[in-house]
């Protein structure tokens, strides 16, 4: 194979699209933001950018099933009010204790999400949103205002390290990898994981066929309670990083995370019928759609118009996205032909 074929197929690839728009983002925010190669700078947008991340790739899992969840913001906003009620500050051991309580509950979220759709077969949009209540009626039972109690090493989810502003020294990277970094490379072991065994592979089926996959001998309900038990886990490692930054626990929280999680999930290439899309690229898609927002706010664009502009952006890197798919099919055709 010569390196033209090989050139034409990266070029056909949708995927090369959105890497592409990913770099052009990574281009206009380092010119608008000031220092953006200072190490100071490099690790607070890791950490800006990591609650979305998680909340995309667990996103992304159950879209790639063949369901959609509206509950994962105030799943978020539940979690982490039970992480600072089990704490007790000056206690250290709580802090062990809630971590186990507080999986879980995400796993116990995860279930009755999984149930609902795959057992009882109600449309994911009608379960996730009834649920969203109910998450958020809990929520609100254990932290009807923000606050509650952590313990000191709690604090290592999310760390700054006293940085000065200046460029990067790979020969100090190794010591100021912020913990935000960690727990999104958790997040990808975890799918990388998960993608080599068989619930990897019968997540696609089933979101590729829900019907064909019953047939073949795959119990879809229990694959689609898989799905919303994994998203629970990215879920849950979001929790962690936004009680490590915040110190407390909020019911209104996660409520911004909801609709920027399966936007980003599109912007990486998941396909809202199932079965298409790769959780790395979901990754791809909160990056992204991250550096949208970085973009608006180094620009100085006026409060009441960031949401406007944002939604345009992004509706047009979709566009993009698209064009660029149907005009490489084209391509790919036409050279077929002749």
């Amino acid at each position: 194979m010569n390196n033209k074929s090989v050139l034409k197929r990266l070029i056909a690839n949708p995927d090369f699209s959105r890497l592409l728009i990913l770099i052009l983002m990574f281009a206009l925010t380092a010119v608008l933001q000031r220092n953006f190669f200072a190490m100071k700078s490099i690790v607070r947008n890791i950490n800006s950018f990591t609650p979305l991340i998680l909340m995309t790739m667990g996103q992304a899992v159950v879209i790639i099933s063949g369901g959609l969840d509206l509950s994962v913001g105030t799943a978020l906003s539940l979690m982490t009010c039970v992480l600072t009620s089990v704490m007790k500050e000056g206690v250290p051991i709580t802090g062990l204790y809630a971590l186990v309580v507080t999986f879980l509950v995400a796993m116990a979220i995860g279930a009755v999400n999984g149930i609902g759709i795959g057992y009882l077969r109600i449309p994911p949009v009608i379960v996730t949103f009834a649920t969203s209540f109910i998450w958020l009626g809990i929520a609100l039972f254990l932290r009807p205002t923000p606050g509650g109690e952590t313990v000191d090493w709690f604090q290592a989810f999310y760390k700054i390290r006293n940085i000065e502003a200046a460029p990067v020294d790979l020969q100090n990277f190794g010591e100021i990898i912020p913990p935000a970094l960690i727990l999104v490379l958790l997040g990808c072991l975890l799918w990388w994981i998960i993608s080599r065994t068989r619930t990897g592979r019968y997540i696609y089926a089933v979101g590729g066929n829900s019907q064909s996959a019953y047939e073949t001998g795959i119990n879809t309900a229990w694959v689609q309670m898989r799905a919303c038990m994994i998203n629970s886990v990215f879920i849950f490692l979001a929790a962690l990083f936004f009680v490590g930054q915040n110190r407390s626990g909020d019911a209104r929280m996660g409520d911004p995370l909801t609709l920027k999680a399966i936007a980003a999930a599109v912007v990486g290439g998941i396909a809202l019928t199932g079965g298409r899309g790769s959780v790395y690229f979901a990754l791809i898609g909160a990056l992204i759609f991250s550096f949208v927002s970085k973009i608006i706010f180094f620009a100085n664009i006026p409060n009441a118009y960031q949401t406007l502009f944002g939604g345009l952006i992004v509706i047009i890197a979709i566009a993009a996205s698209q064009l660029y798919t149907l005009s490489s099919r084209r391509a790919t055709e036409e050279s077929k032909l002749t």
